[in-house]
């Protein structure tokens, strides 16, 4: 039986059980009428427990379309607590508010500025169909649509790694920078994550903040995250070092392509051009490691030209795109990816690699900078780890200890 808070009572009225407060009143209720699913109109019992929120429940033998996915503690309490925030701040909100036009009841539904928002909040893994099936519903009844993230699924490797899963990708909101909200219900809490910047195909670099309910609001949810560069700077030097001294076995089992790419370049895991494994701002479009399509673009598409052959950015998508599996990102334009590898072309212009002679053409000014020794890879991964650092600043106002974003154009909800 998965439990609500909102039923229907015999003559037509909505019953919440989290605006009541009289146990004595509904006890009596409860034994005079019967109280109605307001979905499919099926009888529901009335939970008034110790144990548990007082709730509604559908029968054993009773399924309800729009109830279809079962509710932990965690869960009920969140939305509970969501619920109340939205309520403190004077929202017009509903919780477990049913729409019957598309089947669906979104956690949270609030109304505001002459617009409709529905807020799912997410304590466990969805696919990514039933995640396309659900936001695309809203939105083509005129709904926009927040995932906020169970705090239960924030998965941190250290204070600025996590992992990152579809779901996180699928929730991640664009604006005013690229950010994923999760929100904890034990700590009464939100995390906002910016930044996000892929290492890996699951391993993420993001900048974490911790919001209580009691002193947030829901503008503040979506305010610029201030930032400095100099944290993702550290954070990437070690990460790449690690990753150099202990690539082998996981490239070995996983990657024995790219490790065919390094040996016919003459190059190893410990030695491999700085120039692959850079940060990109949009690098999170990409499902497949950064180092793999990187590596490709940079050793064999660009490797292969001679110095003074042009490449166009087409050309460079159009490659890149057969070694790569992209991200569903439905609040991004679906060409974000070829935003990431524009990015990865101005930072090899920066680099000394490439020179931009048209709005989508590179000519080939040098070949790739073979590292010899330890010295030489530590130097020259802090000059291109710099250049790459520069494509943020240039994107993000960063000098300020600030964090929006500069360009203006708007993806998705707002």
């Amino acid at each position: 039986m998965i439990p609500m808070f909102i039923a229907k009572r015999e003559n037509g009225e909505k019953i919440h059980l989290l605006y009541h407060h009289d146990e004595e009143l509904l006890h009596r209720m409860r034994k005079r009428e019967s109280f109605f699913c307001i979905a499919c109109g099926k009888k529901v019992l009335m939970r008034l427990g110790k144990q548990k929120k007082w709730h509604f429940a559908h029968k054993k033998e009773d399924s309800c379309l729009a109830f279809y996915e079962a509710e932990s503690k965690y869960h009920r309490h969140g939305k509970e607590l969501l619920y109340r925030w939205f309520k403190r701040q004077n929202f017009h909100v509903d919780i477990e508010h049913y729409l019957p036009e598309i089947q669906q009841r979104p956690d949270i539904f609030i109304e505001r500025a002459g617009r409709k928002i529905a807020i799912e909040y997410q304590c466990a893994n969805l696919s990514i169909e039933q995640l396309y099936k659900r936001t695309y519903s809203y939105w083509r009844a005129g709904i926009q649509v927040i995932w906020i993230i169970g705090g239960n699924q924030l998965k941190k490797h250290s204070a600025y790694w996590m992992k990152f899963s579809s779901l996180m990708a699928f929730s991640l909101q664009s604006y005013p920078q690229p950010l994923l909200i999760f929100f904890c219900s034990k700590q009464k809490s939100f995390m906002r994550c910016a930044f996000l910047t892929s290492f890996s195909t699951s391993v993420s670099f993001s900048h974490i903040i911790y919001l209580p309910t009691e002193t947030t609001t829901f503008e503040m949810l979506f305010s610029p995250v201030p930032f400095k560069k100099e944290i993702l700077d550290r954070e990437w030097k070690q990460r790449k070092d690690y990753f150099r001294k202990n690539a082998l076995p996981i490239w070995n089992y996983n990657h024995k392509s790219l490790l065919r790419l390094l040996y016919q370049c003459k190059c190893t895991p410990a030695n491999f051009p700085s120039e692959i494994g850079v940060p990109l701002p949009s690098s999170f479009a990409f499902q497949t490691n950064p180092f793999i399509w990187q590596a490709f673009l940079y050793m064999k598409c660009i490797g292969e030209l001679a110095i003074g052959e042009c490449i166009s950015l087409e050309y460079a998508c159009s490659y890149v795109k057969k070694y790569t599996k992209r991200r569903m990102l439905p609040y991004f334009s679906t060409h974000i990816w070829k935003v990431a590898v524009t990015e990865y072309m101005t930072f090899l212009c920066c680099a000394g690699v490439l020179r931009k002679v048209g709005t989508y053409k590179y000519r080939k000014i040098r070949g790739i900078a073979m590292l010899k020794t330890e010295e030489e890879v530590i130097k020259y991964d802090a000059i291109c780890l710099a250049y790459a650092l520069s494509l943020f600043e240039a994107k993000y106002n960063m000098r300020e200890g600030k964090g929006d974003i500069i360009k203006t154009d708007r993806e998705g909800i707002t």
